[in-house]
């Protein structure tokens, strides 16, 4: 899918000269050096080749104990933003079953809207300005 755009007369011409002066320098040199480079070519493709496989598991290095100690300071931050004190601030409604029972049990009603009876009333009547 990768196409090159086709050579122009003169990118031809330049790529008949890099060819033959690459040529002419490679013959150029001595058969033990240049047995010594392939050589290493061989060897530094072979190590390109290790790296490219990766590990099914791998130990991440030093930035994963760094990672998790920040994480762990901001967390204890945090934490102790909302309390500084250290205590709770849970409350717990002292209630017990026995006042439930006595409720229940009674046959009074209880006065459920007796703090503001004006807004449930406004609030259950039909004619509250709503969209209609």
């Amino acid at each position: 899918m990768n196409r090159e755009p086709p050579l122009t007369d003169r990118d031809a011409v330049f790529e008949e000269r890099a060819r033959a002066l690459l040529s002419a320098s490679s013959d150029a040199v001595e058969g033990r050096i240049r047995s010594r480079l392939t050589a290493a070519r061989f060897v530094a493709l072979g190590e390109l080749e290790k790296r490219s496989v990766v590990p099914r598991f791998r130990v991440p290095g030093t930035w994963l104990p760094a990672g998790a100690l920040a994480a762990a300071a901001l967390l204890v931050i945090a934490v102790w933003a909302v309390r500084p004190d250290g205590a709770t601030t849970a409350v717990v409604a002292e209630v017990s079953p026995v006042e439930d029972a006595e409720i229940l049990a009674s046959n009074e009603e209880p006065e459920l809207y007796s703090d503001d009876a004006d807004f449930y009333e406004w609030a259950g009547s039909d004619s509250n300005g709503g969209p209609g």
